[in-house]
């Protein structure tokens, strides 16, 4: 089976925090390596995620930490929108989760039907 590894640097300009991350990460540029299989197809070329890796440097050493594509991606979008206040807040940022709270805690009580 044929596999490719690509490689990308993120920049956060902010301290950022993963789930698999014990502390927070300092701001700063990340190298993100990506390693994909091919699928045997006839009718098109098909790649297929097997793993996504972040080096970290931590204490003089490089750490190669696997993370979720997904998760990387909305801390790098959270990063970028922190500057612009009117950008909407993405749904797991403690902003937006206040948001639904007061928007649930103001709804008049039901009265019951007889």
């Amino acid at each position: 089976m044929t596999t490719r590894m690509t490689s990308k640097t993120v920049t956060f300009r902010r301290p950022f925090v993963l789930a698999d991350f014990a502390s927070l990460a300092p701001a700063g540029d990340y190298v993100v390596e990506t390693e994909e299989e091919r699928l045997d197809s006839l009718t098109a070329e098909i790649w297929r995620r097997v793993s996504t890796v972040m080096r970290v440097h931590r204490a003089g050493a490089t750490e190669c930490r696997s993370v979720d594509p997904d998760e990387l991606h909305e801390a790098l979008m959270r990063d970028g929108a922190q500057d612009d206040p009117a950008a909407p807040p993405s749904p797991t940022s403690a902003r937006s989760r206040l948001a639904r709270a007061r928007r649930f805690a103001t709804y008049p009580a039901r009265s019951r039907i007889r």
